[in-house]
């Protein structure tokens, strides 16, 4: 599946008996200095848990993929099977899909 195919838009009928994880990183330009977190909702969109982590100095990138990978094992660690990521950054959504792009060999992606 391409990544244009699992794009599509909210709607009340897009909703399903699994989790939603809705992720994000960012990067002081200033200081470089750096975070991820994210939130977990059910099928409802209702909140369950919300998390983030402090990295220090990275790139956008980096960050992006320290809050789905958080975000993931926290699902996990729940007992979760079944999860949607949100994402809105589309180089880490290529990266994780398309393992031959340069920055799919970054360990956080494998």
């Amino acid at each position: 599946m391409s990544v244009e195919e699992s794009l599509y838009l909210y709607t009340p009928a897009n909703l399903c008996m699994c989790l939603y994880l809705n992720t994000d990183g960012a990067v002081q330009t200033n200081t470089g200095l750096s975070a991820a977190g994210g939130v977990i909702r059910d099928g409802m969109r209702k909140w369950i848990l919300g998390y983030n982590r402090f990295l220090g100095k990275c790139f956008v990138f980096v960050a992006e993929m320290w809050g789905i990978l958080d975000g993931s094992t926290l699902v996990q660690k729940q007992g979760y099977d079944r999860v949607i990521i949100q994402s809105n950054n589309l180089e880490v959504v290529k990266a994780i899909y398309d393992r031959k792009l340069p920055r799919s060999s970054i360990s956080l992606v494998r």
